[in-house]
């Protein structure tokens, strides 16, 4: 076996995290939403670029413990299929590529296509016509060379014309990688919900009516959870998005905060405890109930 040449490391795209804040009810440790930036969000809408094929292969089939759907069937089916029974090369449809090319954030390193080659200017055709064009009393000839044919007129069709267009239309200009700036504008925050639904956070006004929505009532009920995002949990995000309505709960856990042993017990449960207990003990012990509470009389 050769040797392997380490002289030239090979070049690896970097892997990028993103932060955001989840805001986690105390009651039942459950992640109420999500505050995050523009370059979360912007990691989200890069979802809507994806391929299928991109999704069946990097979050569909990566999970073996989940029931296959038809679209991992149809993946694998076509991965099976033998390349001769293709027109053209079938990694285009099991490839890792996306069609947008203006978002750099790429946690899931997948390949983006190289921008466009702009054409080169072509210069427009030329015209001729005799020098005598402008008179009526003959049908003038136009030609594409000059001096190459005779006019009905006698002279030769040697003149240049030249056509006036009217102005190009604006056409959009192409954001390359190189100039890439996300999807969204750049905002102080924004709010994603369980199912993914993106809020943008104009005022106070947004957060209360959501948290009428979600039954949240006052502040304190909600406790803050920093947490990094990485390619682990984009790929769990993307599967979500296809399968599930509980998005960030499926892939950010929140632990049970453990109740310690010398807490005290709430008043319902203690009442309840208790009336189980003198319930037992009036069927087991009627006397010594009985004794007892005639004594403590």
């Amino acid at each position: 076996m050769a040797a392997k040449d380490e002289s030239k490391p090979t070049p690896t795209k970097p892997t990028s995290s993103l932060t955001i804040k989840l805001m986690v009810s105390k009651k039942n440790r459950r992640i109420m939403y999500a505050e995050a930036g523009k370059d979360f969000v912007d990691m989200l809408c890069s979802f809507l670029t994806l391929p299928t094929g991109v999704i069946a292969k990097l979050a569909l089939r990566s999970d073996t413990t989940a029931k296959p759907c038809c679209i991992t069937n149809l993946y694998n089916s076509v991965e099976a299929l033998s390349d001769s029974l293709f027109k053209a090369d079938k990694s285009v449809l099991l490839g890792q590529k996306v069609f947008s090319t203006i978002y750099t954030n790429d946690v899931l390193n997948i390949d983006a296509p190289a921008p466009p080659v702009a054409a080169k200017p072509t210069e427009p055709p030329k015209y001729y016509v005799c020098s005598n064009a402008g008179s009526t009393s003959y049908k003038h000839y136009l030609s594409p060379q000059s001096a190459a044919v005779r006019c009905p007129c006698g002279s030769y069709v040697n003149r240049e014309v030249y056509f006036v267009d009217r102005p190009a239309e604006s056409t959009p200009q192409l954001v390359v990688p190189g100039n890439a700036q996300g999807y969204v504008k750049k905002r102080a925050n924004f709010v994603i919900t369980d199912d993914l639904s993106v809020i943008p956070v104009d005022s106070t006004a947004t957060i209360v009516n959501l948290w009428n929505k979600i039954q949240v009532k006052e502040p304190t009920e909600l406790e803050e959870k920093n947490v990094t995002v990485g390619a682990a949990e984009v790929l769990g995000l993307l599967k979500a998005a296809m399968t599930s309505t509980t998005a960030l709960n499926d892939v950010f856990k929140v632990e049970t905060k453990p109740v310690s042993s010398g807490s005290p017990m709430d008043t319902e449960s203690a009442r309840g405890a208790f009336q189980e207990f003198l319930l037992k003990l009036m069927k087991e012990e009627p006397k010594i109930f009985a004794k007892t509470f005639t004594n403590t009389a």
